[in-house]
């Protein structure tokens, strides 16, 4: 055990919470870059949530789990 006990930098305490802001700025991203994206590329989150909900074949996916 240490007699000097130190604090630890602030850097080191904040090391989980930066990963998450990456993600929540996505969605902000996206569509601030929306006018300038090709129309298939600006409409893929929607079709792959539509795939996960629907599943490929539109009979299975998410959906079916849930009723």
């Amino acid at each position: 055990m240490p007699t000097n006990p130190t604090q630890q930098s602030s850097a080191a305490n904040r090391g989980g919470r930066c990963c998450c802001l990456v993600f929540a700025g996505l969605p902000l991203l996206w569509f601030i870059a929306a006018p300038i994206l090709p129309e298939q590329v600006f409409w893929f989150p929607f079709w792959m949530g539509a795939v996960m909900w629907n599943g490929a074949d539109g009979q299975g996916g998410i959906s079916h789990l849930l009723g």
